[in-house]
């Protein structure tokens, strides 16, 4: 009990006005909820990229490509400045993943309570979470999420403080007052969706500071060796090897055009969508294949409990994908993601659904 004694000293200052903190007997014992059988349905097979190639502009390290040679060739990711921030905060999620995501062993409210301080840590997740922007969308030149009533007004585009904030912070509460296993489910999936967002924006804005470039390789690796990754590079890994690839071969066009357009600001705004496009389209595409893995986790559990947390993560984790769907699919998808129960779902629907995404 002595981490929960620090942490109940410590949640007064973490910056949460609904953060109650229950007693240290109710933190103890886990929520006795019945969550019924599993789900009778058929896992989805993996997508099949074999057919899949890259683009002819698309940037390959070392080959024979369109591309100027540049400091990515060796096929190793150059810093633009050594010390990368956002690669504590991968660690960080990395932390809280070992204490809360793991369906076969439910967390306790001690767990979720350290987690907590992980998420709520100075300049760490929250600190990024609650100003995260999604550049996909389009808004007014100098909207701000930062300031009141923007993230209310715009919330797609102010994804961070309108959607992913309020979703982990809520789980990991939830947690602390009822140790709910699907909680940390929301929790993992609000976490991932703030991964790949951040890849993706920081991405985007490299081209005004070139170090952003660096957080963008930092959000989808952790700050992994070539080809390795923590964080959101381990699930797109395992649920897609191809993606993850290729994945790798977009953060090193992106540093490759930021190599030869190296300006403080950018200039070369042709190469540099190409760079972003290349990576965009295999993060999106392993986003949508971890969705399609824990699917058929959810169909295979054989246990209710274990089919209720991979739902939970489904449902939470889906509409990370609405900015890059058809109206079709975001169709199926929105309509699934609103079942409560995941014996209800149409898992073969919803597999098709991110069938859109064909190739990383």
């Amino acid at each position: 009990m002595r981490i929960l004694a620090c942490l109940l000293i410590l949640a007064g200052a973490c910056g949460d006005d609904d953060a109650s903190t229950p007693d240290a007997a109710a933190l103890d014992g886990a929520l006795d909820r019945d969550f019924g059988p599993a789900p009778t349905c058929d896992a989805p097979a993996p997508a099949d990229s074999s057919s899949c190639a890259p683009l002819a502009t698309d940037y390959a390290p070392g080959a024979d490509d369109t591309w100027d040679a540049c400091v990515s060739d060796d096929g190793e990711y150059h810093r633009v400045q050594e010390s990368i921030s956002s690669i504590a905060r991968v660690g960080a999620f990395e932390a809280i993943a070992d204490l809360l995501f793991d369906p076969a062993a439910p967390p306790t409210s001690d767990d979720f309570l350290a987690a907590r301080m992980l998420y709520q840590e100075e300049e760490g997740l929250d600190s990024r979470v609650a100003r995260r922007y999604d550049p996909r969308f389009e808004v007014p030149e100098g909207t701000d999420c930062t300031q009141p009533g923007v993230p209310e007004e715009f919330p797609d585009y102010c994804v961070g403080p309108a959607t992913l904030q309020p979703l982990i912070l809520g789980g990991l509460n939830q947690g602390i007052a009822a140790a709910d296993p699907t909680a940390a489910a929301r929790v993992e999936a609000g976490l991932l969706w703030f991964l790949y967002a951040s890849t993706n924006k920081e991405a985007y804005t490299c081209t005004t500071a070139a170090k952003d470039c660096d957080s963008s390789y930092a959000y989808y690796t952790g700050g992994e060796a070539a080809r390795g990754g923590l964080g959101f590079a381990r699930y797109v890994a395992e649920a897609a090897p191809v993606a993850h690839d290729r994945a790798w071969d977009g953060l090193l066009a992106l540093r490759c055009w930021r190599d030869l357009d190296d300006a403080e600001t950018a200039t070369d705004l042709e190469t540099r969508d190409l760079a972003r496009a290349q990576l965009d389209t295999a993060i999106t595409y392993g986003f949508a294949q971890i969705l399609r893995a824990r699917l058929g986790a959810m169909c295979d559990a054989g246990n209710g409990e274990v089919a209720a947390y991979h739902w939970a993560f489904v449902r939470t984790a889906g509409p990370a994908l609405y900015a890059t769907l058809g109206a079709s699919e975001r169709a199926t998808v929105e309509a699934q993601v609103a079942l409560d129960d995941p014996g209800a779902v149409d898992v073969a629907a919803f597999a098709a659904a991110l069938d859109a995404y064909d190739c990383p």
